[in-house]
C-alpha cells in the first residue's frame, strides 16, 4: 500500500463505502428499535461507540495482520446480521419491545459495528492501492452510515407502520448480506465460488422490500384501529 492521493480515486472509493453502508443501516436500524422507545438511544450510543472501534481496528488489522481481517470481520458482521434478522422480526411481531428485543438488537448494533469498518475496507481495497483513499473511504463510510441510520431511526418513530418497513428491508438487507459474506468466506477459505448480488440489486431490493413492508405495515395498523371493540354481551 502507498500513500499517494488520487482524487479520482478518492470520490470513487468514497462514493461506493456511502453505497455500501445504505444496506446495512437498515438492519442497524432495526436493532435500535427493537426496544422501547426510551431505550433506542442507548442502542444508538451503543452503535457509535462500537463502529469507532471497528474503524480502530480495521485500521490496526490492516497494517498488523491484513490477512486475518476480512475473515474476523465477516464473521463478526455475520453474527451480528443474524441478531439484527431476530431483531427486527420482533420489532414487526411486538408494538413494543421487551427486555429480549433489547438485548438482541444491541448484540446487533455492536457486533455489526465491530465487523462493518474492516468489510468496508477489504472493499476499497479492491479500489485503491493508497492507504489515504482507504483509510478516508472507511470513516466517510462510517459517518454516513450514523447518519443513515439516525434518519431511519427519526422515521420509524414517527408512524408504527415506517417501523415494520424499516424491520422488513433490515431482514432482506441482512439476508443478502449474509449470503454475500458467507459466499466470500468459502471463496477464501474452500474456494467455492458462489455468485453474489450486484450492489445496485442489492439497494433496490431494500427499498423495494422497506415501501412494501410500509404499505402492508399501514394497511395492518388502519385494520386493527378500526377493528370494533367487544361489547358486553358479545363479551358475555
Amino acid at each position: 500500500m502507498s500513500f499517494d492521493l488520487d482524487p479520482l480515486e478518492l470520490v470513487a472509493a468514497a462514493l461506493t463505502a456511502v453505497l455500501l453502508s445504505v444496506p446495512i443501516a437498515f438492519p442497524l436500524a432495526a436493532g435500535i428499535i427493537a426496544g422501547p422507545r426510551r431505550t433506542w438511544s442507548g442502542a444508538g450510543l451503543a452503535m457509535g461507540v462500537s463502529l469507532l472501534l471497528g474503524v480502530v481496528l480495521a485500521v490496526a488489522a490492516a497494517f498488523i495482520a491484513p490477512g486475518a481481517l476480512q475473515t474476523l470481520s465477516s464473521i463478526a458482521l455475520i453474527l451480528g446480521l443474524l441478531c439484527a434478522i431476530a431483531a427486527a422480526v420482533l420489532v414487526i411481531v411486538l408494538d413494543d419491545g421487551n427486555t429480549l428485543a433489547i438485548a438482541i438488537g444491541v448484540a446487533a448494533c455492536v457486533l455489526v459495528g465491530l465487523g462493518e469498518p474492516g468489510e468496508t475496507m477489504v472493499a476499497m481495497l479492491g479500489i485503491s492501492s493508497s492507504t489515504l483513499v482507504v483509510l478516508s473511504a472507511v470513516v466517510i463510510g462510517a459517518v454516513a452510515l450514523v447518519a443513515i441510520v439516525g434518519f431511519l431511526v427519526a422515521v420509524a418513530g414517527r408512524v408504527r407502520a415506517l417501523q415494520i418497513g424499516v424491520a422488513v428491508a433490515a431482514i432482506v438487507a441482512a439476508l443478502i448480506s449474509v449470503f454475500g459474506m458467507f459466499g466470500l468466506l468459502l471463496h477464501e477459505l474452500a474456494r467455492i465460488h458462489l455468485p453474489q448480488m450486484p450492489l445496485l440489486a442489492t439497494l433496490i431490493s431494500v427499498l423495494v422490500a422497506l415501501v412494501i413492508g410500509s404499505v402492508v405495515g399501514g394497511v395492518l395498523e388502519t385494520t386493527r384501529t378500526r377493528r370494533p371493540a367487544p361489547t358486553v354481551s358479545d363479551a358475555g
